[in-house]
């Protein structure tokens, strides 16, 4: 298996909500620094892949959590690249509290993308063996998502400069925002996320204003079902999971 890093983290008072509770997308934020700072420590991050004309992109989470963290809570958040094969390869995220209890697992699968075409290339392994990813041909299979018959509600998002990231497309933690946000105040209010999936489609552009459409899952009175898109374009499309919130 690949190389675990660890770090201690907390979370800044300025990325939680009303109630001091960590958001989806800030959640995912800092998972993500926590294996660009791994990837940097094996010259594999961003320089890395630059060199290749390249950059990460995700398809995919799954996502099972205990309790959403707290901000300034004291975390020991971790990372872990597990294997590659010709088309994906896969890392694992988890947080802890300061007992060390599991608060949140992340599975994810990543792409690489070519940054002049904006096409899926092979991966390379010279990169992925960095951080001790093994070579396995088979690929992981993530839940399959149930899709939005008639949305509930929708709301629009416009795409600003500092929604763009460095592969120079859309930032994947926004997806994530959106789709919360969209659920409303009152919802959000009284519930807390147990767990999500989640599937990226397709880009969103820079100055483009894409749709957060959601469904409560009319067989499932904990799920509620999302997409992003853009004019007849499916972007992401996501399920997750609740459980009632008394603050």
């Amino acid at each position: 298996m690949g190389k675990v890093y660890e770090d201690d983290y907390r979370i800044p008072g300025f990325a939680g909500d009303r109630y001091g509770r960590a958001g989806l997308a800030n959640m995912m934020n800092v998972m993500l620094e926590i294996s660009e700072r791994q990837l940097e420590t094996l010259h594999a991050g961003m320089d890395a892949i630059n060199e290749f004309q390249a950059g990460w992109v995700i398809t995919q989470y799954h996502m099972d959590i205990q309790r959403m963290p707290r901000i300034e809570e004291p975390l020991r958040v971790g990372t872990e690249a597990t294997t590659y094969n010709k088309f994906f390869t896969y890392r694992d995220y988890w947080i802890d509290d300061a007992q060390g209890q599991r608060l949140v697992t992340v599975n994810s699968n990543w792409v690489i993308m070519d940054l002049r075409t904006r096409k899926i290339v092979d991966v390379i392994p010279e990169l992925v063996e960095r951080v001790g990813a093994v070579s396995d041909r088979k690929i992981k299979r993530f839940p399959r998502l149930k899709k939005i018959t008639t949305p509930d509600g929708q709301e629009d998002f416009h795409v600003r400069y500092f929604d763009i990231d460095s592969n120079g497309h859309v930032n994947n933690a926004h997806y994530l925002e959106w789709m919360e946000n969209s659920l409303g105040y009152d919802f959000l209010s009284t519930h807390t996320l147990r767990g999500a999936d989640i599937r990226y489609e397709r880009e969103v552009a820079y100055g483009t204003t894409p749709v957060a459409q959601y469904q409560h899952d009319p067989d499932d009175p904990t799920k509620t079902l999302h997409r992003v898109v853009t004019g007849e374009q499916v972007n992401a499309e996501a399920q997750m999971i609740w459980q009632d919130f008394k603050a």
